[in-house]
């Protein structure tokens, strides 16, 4: 009897747990509802600077008036009252068909999901006749979207604009892996009216990191972007400024030849959605907080006097050139038939390390009695050899191919041969690590010379040459001649991702910046 009744008080407590279950995802459900019929939330800027003068790189005469929302598509109405910035600034436009009277005005706008893009009016602004720098006034604006309360919002206009440079580092010495070094930086407002909050971005190459994580910055996952927000920071027209404590960065041990940027740029002065993803007063996603002394700025005692300073809101570039080795070994192949026969062989290196290298060339030469039928190739490549991964000067006798890599790394190319001789000379296969691409590149110390060379083997017992045909000596390596050996064939694909994303960045159209606006790609 007493199970019994320990069952049925079971079953009655399942019984209101399950109704609780119930009123509360019902409640639930009318939360987010009644969360979503809140209506949009207004994030536009506190602050909008009208350019006086001529527009730089990523500044803005185009103001957004923008609001969070995540509602269904819904119906507004979005008026704007410009009567506090007569004397400053005139609206002179508006995107989406709004257009856009003074003192006040009224256009239609469609809300939708944040998820589907922004809820963003776009507004072009230019300063009033007679404005002078530092005139300012304020824009209200009432959201009334279609059922839901209206939300009202300003802003701050003001005549003219901070423009904050920096300065150009000398060129740094040569430093050791692991050794710490100091970049300093120097700022100075050009603009023509006060810089009122600084924000810093410091990007460099992933085997650089910072040496102390300032608790005021905020840094990337692997310490090659750090981003640090300076709110009460006030820079006036003219003035210069200097970082404090200075900034300090270690190279890691792959460190080579390195390279990292700096700049600055003040709250606002680029809107929410700027060239630079620096230029927001928000911190950037995936960036976490230092520890460390809070970074500061101080007036620069010298008032900058002999440092030159950047003409453009651009970051400037530093290099940082390290002392560092790496072992390139090459990567050979076999190959066995009658003549007439075809082979497929695939010869590359793997790149030791310790340092990654810029770019490692492949020579890659012929059997004597072999020819060359089908040679590594980028469909995605310009039409000039030039352009491809693999090139050849002496009518495929030998292919200079280039490509970079991560330490650990094999990289291999594809060729396919035919045997047309009884010749059983082997071929040759020569790499080298420099420090760049192009004519800026210096050789890097290799520390194991002795696997620079690989054969590319006929027959067993054959010479093997990796000197090049009398005829065209460019690309060889010299006289070398060794015993013969089949290096090991194993690892990683080829050939041409690398290449294509290099190709990318420096051919073709340029596209649209990610940063314009709809107005400005509309104009």
């Amino acid at each position: 009897m007493f199970g019994i009744r320990d069952r049925r008080r079971e079953v009655a407590v399942r019984c209101v747990v399950a109704i609780v279950l119930t009123l509360l995802t019902a409640l639930t459900g009318v939360d987010q509802a009644t969360a979503a019929e809140r209506g949009p939330r207004d994030i536009t800027q506190e602050l909008f600077y009208v350019p006086l003068h001529s527009q730089e790189p990523y500044t803005s005469d185009v103001l957004g008036l923008e609001f969070a929302y995540d509602g269904p598509p819904r119906s507004a109405e979005l008026t704007v009252d410009a009567a506090g910035i007569g004397g400053v600034a005139v609206i002179a436009s508006g995107a989406d068909r709004c257009r856009p009277r003074m003192p006040s005005f009224t256009c239609s706008k469609q809300l939708h999901p944040d998820s589907d893009g922004w809820n963003m009016q776009e507004l072009k602004l230019r300063p009033a006749a007679g404005a002078r720098a530092g005139d300012s006034g304020s824009l209200s604006y009432t959201l009334k979207p279609e059922g839901l309360p209206a939300v009202r919002g300003s802003l701050k206009v003001i005549a003219g604009r901070p423009e904050l440079r920096v300065n150009e580092s000398a060129a740094l010495k040569t430093t050791a892996v692991g050794e710490t070094f100091s970049v300093p930086i120097v700022i100075r407002n050009t603009g023509d009216v006060p810089a009122r909050g600084v924000v810093l971005l410091i990007e460099g190459t992933a085997a650089l990191s910072a040496a102390t994580r300032h608790s005021n910055c905020r840094y990337a996952k692997d310490a090659d972007t750090i981003q640090c927000l300076l709110p009460d920071a006030v820079i006036a027209p003219g003035e210069t400024m200097r970082m404090k404590p200075v900034l300090r960065v270690k190279p890691s041990r792959a460190a080579l030849a390195e390279r990292l940027s700096y700049g600055a740029w003040s709250f606002h002065s680029s809107g929410r959605h700027p060239g630079p993803p620096c230029c927001v007063d928000d911190p950037g996603p995936g960036l976490t907080p230092g520890q460390g002394t809070l970074l500061s700025l101080t007036p620069d005692p010298t008032g900058g006097r002999g440092t030159t300073f950047t003409t453009t809101p651009e970051p400037t570039e530093v290099k940082v050139p390290v002392r560092n080795t790496a072992d390139i070994e090459a990567i050979g192949a076999a190959l066995r038939g009658n003549v007439g026969t075809t082979h497929r062989i695939r010869v590359g290196y793997r790149n030791n390390g310790p340092a990654e290298t810029g770019e490692i060339r492949t020579v890659f030469i012929a059997p004597p009695g072999t020819e060359v039928i089908r040679a590594p190739y980028d469909p995605e490549a310009e039409e000039e050899m030039s352009d491809q991964v693999c090139r050849t000067k002496n009518r495929g006798r030998s292919y200079t191919c280039s490509q970079y890599s991560k330490v650990g790394q094999k990289v291999f190319y594809e060729f396919t041969l035919r045997t047309t001789s009884d010749d059983t000379r082997s071929g040759c296969v020569s790499v080298s690590a420099w420090t760049e691409s192009g004519p800026g590149g210096t050789p890097v110390k290799d520390t194991e010379g002795s696997n620079d060379t690989a054969p590319v083997e006929v027959a067993e017992n054959g010479t093997v040459s990796c000197a090049l045909p009398e005829e065209d000596g460019s690309g060889g390596v010299g006289g070398w001649a060794v015993g013969t050996g089949i290096a090991a064939l194993a690892g990683s694909a080829l050939l041409v991702a690398g290449h294509r994303r290099r190709k990318a960045s420096r051919s073709g159209p340029t596209p649209t910046p990610w940063w314009l606006t709809r107005f400005e790609r509309e104009r």
